[in-house]
């Protein structure tokens, strides 16, 4: 019986720190996101880009098993760098450091 006990304290803890995932920082999600991003665009011709002014990772939320992040990217040839061209897409990197 007293190992069952500790066996459900011990998944109960994991599942806890698994949930609020401490290891997941604003630094790690901006890096996994930023990498993500420009493997998927590597190979396109005028594709996505996050080399523009004010692009990148633009704010982070904290959320259950993860965080979310919000970059700004521009696309293709545009007259100008200007904000009006840019695009916002929200992608959230898990406790495992996978970029959904």
């Amino acid at each position: 019986m007293k190992n069952i006990v500790a066996s459900v304290i011990a998944l109960i803890v994991i599942v806890f720190v698994v949930a609020i995932s401490p290891w997941v920082t604003v630094s790690f999600a901006g890096d996994k996101v930023t990498a993500a991003f420009e493997k998927e665009n590597r190979n396109v011709q005028d594709g996505c880009g996050l080399d523009c002014k004010d692009c990148g990772v633009q704010y982070t939320e904290k959320v259950l098993f993860g965080r979310n992040v919000q970059i700004e990217y521009a696309c293709g040839l545009i007259p100008s760098d200007s904000p009006e061209y840019h695009q916002r897409k929200t992608l959230f990197v898990s406790f495992l450091g996978t970029v959904h």
